[in-house]
């Protein structure tokens, strides 16, 4: 008997019927890769300040936002003006995964918020890829690429640390896992809790209405009947009118608390945003070269970072993914209008790219075990790149 081969159910398993050794496969896989990851980075660390230790690594790998988000799970929210530092409050960060390691961090208050923070984005990565393996088509082949990549791949920093990414690819995951299954209202749910992570998860509620009429459309129906069947479907209604919640309940946050519900928007004036032309932000990053040397540009590794989110995109249309490909096209479009800043870490962590991309790499366990150990040196890489401050990792 092989190790995938079916022998004794899982008690309670009920109709999704996982067998024991592929069970203990699909949890050991993302394990491995936690350990993995940890020591490439903690290596990383090393190499990049000189006072390393282990007590110290969580912290040490605190960059950019991160210092945002632990102000906010110890103090919350900011009246104005922000409290010995710019004039820029922190209602630009949405509060789900924030407030949510403060009320653990309540529970624990003996654990440093940091280390606490880490565990628990590490545990969130975990869980993805476990809830991932139906959209990953059951190969085993692209689980282990889209486990390490969550865990020990080159942006695996975004969801081993104090990030909103490791809630945001989640709760994105969970969403597209409901809708695969035509569970409107449990996508709502997650959906909600999406858009109280950062405010393009309310582009989820399209991305719910653009699946419902390519389901429409593929059954044949006339359009004339799609708002009516619609209509009478409670579960669905009451999952796209969840699907925006997360979002308003933070405006009305807001209103309250700073008198302004738009207050996450009009704060980005404090960090100069400029917005304008998405395309021609890419065409001038895509041309940034340069002055000495081949190594691309910050600017130009941003726009790579989007034009292969956009190429992946345009492959989740063509196979008829469309919960899947609008919620991304949108995602990605819509932060080019402030410009390139962070559209790495937005691309990263737009969970159909990486599954999708993770699908097409599987081809064989060949070139799985070569994708893995790429991901690896690049790990290494990128951490000690996110510790020195490179700008692309914003």
């Amino acid at each position: 008997m092989t190790v995938l081969q079916p022998d004794l159910p899982l008690a309670g398993a009920g109709a999704l019927r996982l067998r024991w050794p592929l069970a203990a496969t699909l949890a050991l896989i993302p394990a491995g890769f936690v350990l993995i990851g940890l020591v490439i980075r903690y290596f990383g660390y090393a190499a990049s300040v000189g006072d390393e230790s282990i007590a110290g690594f969580p912290m040490g790998m605190c960059r950019w936002d991160c210092g945002w988000y632990i102000y906010i799970a110890e103090h919350g929210y900011h009246h104005f003006p922000t409290p010995g530092m710019n004039a820029a409050g922190n209602w630009a960060f949405f509060p789900l995964m924030p407030v949510f390691v403060g009320l653990v961090h309540m529970v624990l208050a003996m654990v440093p918020t940091m280390t606490l923070a880490t565990g628990i984005s590490i545990l969130m990565a975990y869980v993805t890829s476990i809830i991932a393996w139906p959209l990953l088509g059951r190969d085993l082949k692209a689980y282990t690429i889209f486990s390490a990549y969550l865990l020990a791949g080159p942006w695996s920093i975004y969801f081993t640390t104090f990030m909103t990414e490791a809630a945001f690819i989640l709760i994105t995951t969970a969403a597209l896992v409901a809708l695969e299954r035509r569970s409107y209202l449990s996508a709502g749910i997650a959906a909600g809790l999406l858009s109280a992570t950062r405010i393009v998860g309310v582009f989820m509620s399209i991305a719910m209405a653009a699946q419902l009429l390519g389901d429409h459309i593929a059954a044949r129906k006339p359009l004339r009947s799609f708002i009516p069947e619609i209509l009478r479907r409670p579960d669905i209604l009451l999952g796209l009118l969840l699907a925006p919640m997360g979002a308003f309940v933070y405006m009305a946050f807001l209103r309250w608390y700073v008198g302004d519900g738009l207050a996450f928007l009009h704060v980005q004036r404090a960090w100069a945003r400029a917005y304008g032309n998405p395309l021609m932000f890419v065409w001038d990053a895509l041309t940034d070269f340069p002055k000495t040397g081949w190594i691309p540009t910050f600017p130009q590794q941003l726009a790579a970072a989007v034009i292969t989110g956009f190429v992946l995109t345009a492959i989740l249309f063509v196979r008829r993914k469309w919960a899947a490909g609008t919620f991304s096209l949108i995602s990605i479009t819509v932060p080019l209008f402030a410009g390139m800043a962070s559209t790495l870490r937005f691309t990263a962590a737009m969970a159909p790219l990486p599954i999708l991309g993770s699908r097409l790499l599987a081809r064989n366990w060949f070139i799985t075990g070569i994708v893995v150990l790429g991901f690896f040196a690049a790990d290494y890489y990128v951490a000690r790149a996110w510790i020195d401050g490179a700008l692309s990792l914003v």
